[in-house]
């Protein structure tokens, strides 16, 4: 702006083109520019007889001078990377339309996905094809300042992933995001219940090693049990279990006023993309969790973006002090009385879990779990199954009906416990025990005293006897005798090791050659 103001000046006193540009060393081309722009303002200007809407005019004279980029290429985005943006965003549109939409990936994921290709670009150039190739809209936030160990937000969101190949089914997403340093703790439950609910909170205060004076809510299910009024709201009995144990205040939002906890409203869409945009296939709900607690460390060990001076690791770390004491975990449990029915099962949330069959007709205590039900009789566990969330699933295990299925064997065949056996045990009932289901009972018994592994390398070695005459009774001995012989080794090998060593201190008093016997011979 400083040269185009002094070509202008000394133009309008005077000076040739030439010499303006011998003295101020500028191109006669860009000094022509300059020239030509501002008389041609300058006469539009003049020439408009009633003086209204010049400011445009007025605005182009003394603007700053711009270049005409139009006719620029890219140098660092090629039609292979474009093309590979373009894959990603097909890809989001996919996510929309089975419902992942909240698992899309965003610029930044897809910059760190074309860099892990071996693209030289920067994230300004990648953010901008984005934004060429779709509509945005940017949302505002007003910072807030936060004293240290004082705020914690929590909330939930819904995440679809494919675990132990059972296709895909929603998760429960629990968030937890500190107002003071950002540090974000996360973990996947079935459902969206009160026993999730409090497990969460008793995971992340343990994880953390301290407890935060105040947790924030909206109004989810779990935490508002009820308005009372406009504003006032009534909470849980899960909540206020949390917050009289660990000793926490607690606050709601406003109603669809999610800004107001900001952090773990854009840590739940933050953690999702980070850790399932890429994978979301797992082999089990506790694999699932292993994978996105590592991504948690890794993201809680970053700068923050926002500010690069900022490590939730290390914040964290600063907060320690200013937490509440740590406590022993609270036991999350729903806890009820259940009777044992006819089928030897008691049902909670309309699915049934097996127990002995000698506590049919009992009164029996019921825990509750995320992920699994105990049940105990007169203080005494008497079985345990892992919590199933569907509807009118029947949990049962055959190991709590030897008692009945010895006196009706002929029910085996077709019982709900033969279906759940696992595949290895019910190929040794069909192969070997059809006729004689009694025969198989006795089996499972050994295969629960002595393991599937060894009960089966058992019937292998008779079968290459006789694969006719297999035998409860032949199993049992076998497994008895590998077992015999395994103490033997053991022992064996304790006293070849005690015979050496007596044998070396023997050695170490008796002379070694008969030269030494003589002498002691003739001194005596």
């Amino acid at each position: 702006m400083d040269i185009k103001q002094q070509i202008i000046i000394r133009y309008l006193n005077g000076d040739g083109q030439r010499k303006i540009a011998k003295e101020l060393h500028v191109s006669r081309n860009t000094i022509r520019k300059y020239v030509n722009e501002y008389n041609l303002k300058k006469q539009e200007l003049l020439n408009r007889k009633v003086l209204t809407n010049t400011n445009a005019i007025i605005d182009d004279i003394v603007a700053e001078p711009t270049y005409d980029s139009s006719n620029r290429t890219r140098r660092k985005i090629s039609d292979e990377c474009i093309d590979l943006i373009k894959m990603c965003l097909v890809e989001n549109k996919h996510k929309r339309a089975s419902g992942k939409s909240k698992q899309q990936m965003k610029a930044t994921d897809i910059y760190e996905f074309l860099i892990k290709k071996g693209f030289d670009i920067s994230y300004a150039s990648v953010s901008n094809i984005v934004r060429s190739l779709k509509d945005t809209l940017n949302e505002a936030y007003i910072k807030q300042e936060y004293s240290l160990g004082n705020i914690c937000e929590f909330d939930w969101g819904e995440v679809k992933l494919n675990i132990d190949n059972k296709g895909f089914k929603k998760y429960q997403l629990a968030v937890f995001t500190t107002a003071y340093g950002n540090y974000r703790f996360a973990v996947l439950f079935e459902t969206q219940d009160t026993i999730a609910f409090e497990q969460s909170h008793a995971l992340f205060f343990e994880h953390i090693g301290g407890i935060y004076n105040t947790m924030v809510y909206d109004n989810m299910k779990v935490a508002v049990a009820k308005f009372v009024g406009h504003n006032e709201k009534q909470p849980t009995k899960g909540l206020l279990t949390l917050s009289t144990y660990y000793g926490f205040n607690f606050r709601f939002c406003n109603i669809r006023s999610g800004n107001e906890k900001g952090h773990v409203e854009r840590s739940v869409e933050y953690v999702r993309r980070k850790a399932f945009a890429f994978k979301d296939t797992f082999n089990s709900l506790e694999d699932a969790n292993k994978y996105l607690l590592s991504i948690c460390d890794t993201l809680n060990n970053k700068p923050l973006t926002t500010d690069k001076n900022i490590i939730p690791s290390k914040t964290l770390e600063q907060e320690l002090p200013y937490l509440l004491p740590k406590l022993p975990m609270l036991d999350c449990a729903d806890i009820r009385e259940c009777r044992v029915d006819k089928y030897s099962c008691i049902m909670y949330k309309q699915n049934r879990y097996s127990v002995l069959d000698k506590y049919v007709g009992q009164i029996v205590l019921v825990k509750a779990y995320a992920n699994k039900i105990i049940v105990f009789f007169d203080n005494i566990k008497i079985a345990e199954h892992i919590r199933t969330f569907g509807l009118f699933d029947w949990n049962i295990k055959l190991e709590h009906y030897l008692n009945t299925l010895h006196k009706k064997s002929g029910a085996l065949e077709n019982s709900t416990a033969m279906l759940n056996l696992d595949t290895q045990i019910k190929n040794i009932y069909n192969k070997y025990f059809t006729q004689n289901p009694k025969e198989f009972l006795d089996i499972y018994e050994i295969i629960l005293e002595k393991g599937l592994n060894i009960v089966q390398n058992a019937i292998d070695k008779l079968e290459k006897i006789s694969p006719i005459d297999i035998s409860s009774e032949k199993v049992k001995l076998i497994c008895n005798k590998q077992r015999f012989e395994k103490n033997i080794d053991k022992s064996s090998d304790t006293i070849s090791l005690a015979s050496e060593k007596l044998l070396t201190q023997y050695k170490s008093l008796v002379p070694c050659s008969n030269v030494q016997f003589i002498r002691q011979e003739v001194m005596m």
